[in-house]
């Protein structure tokens, strides 16, 4: 969905994330950074809503520089997009998708905007407050950890 977000549909759900508001610099890997996000998602076992967070926020990161294959997600603008969570919250284009998805057994939509208890009969709005505090602090220490082999 590019500058509106991201969905991803499994056996028994949907999630949805709306993309963080940057100013496009070039859209060159882009797709690629994202995808690369949605397998480290996988394959650390993140919530879905929560993968889709971050990997938005690596395709926005990627954006916002210029050239192709020089131009890749670097870890602290990642964690800044995250931290300042500036959704793109627009509301026609998610209230007609959800429309959309009422036979879905569970749908969760990721939203900046609190949520005092109140979820729609199918609709888990999950605040992305709590999805960036569980990324940050895994991503936060990944420099920490990381070493170079001689």
């Amino acid at each position: 969905m590019g500058s509106k977000g991201s969905i991803m549909i499994t056996e028994s759900a949907v999630s949805c994330a709306p993309s963080f508001k940057i100013r496009v610099v070039d859209t060159v890997g882009c797709g690629d950074s994202f995808t690369a996000a949605i397998a480290f998602g996988f394959l650390h076992g993140l919530p879905a809503i929560s993968t889709l967070a971050l990997a938005n926020a690596v395709g926005a990161a990627t954006a916002t520089g210029c050239g192709a294959g020089r131009n890749v997600a670097h870890l602290d603008k990642v964690l800044n997009l995250l931290r300042e969570s500036d959704l793109n919250e627009e509301g026609k284009t998610w209230t007609k998708l959800i429309e959309g998805l009422s036979a879905c057994p569970e749908v969760s939509v990721l939203s900046k905007t609190p949520v005092n208890g109140s979820s729609d009969r199918f609709v888990n709005v999950v605040p992305v407050s709590g999805v960036v505090s569980d990324l940050l602090s895994m991503l936060e220490v990944a420099p920490e950890r990381s070493t170079v082999q001689a």
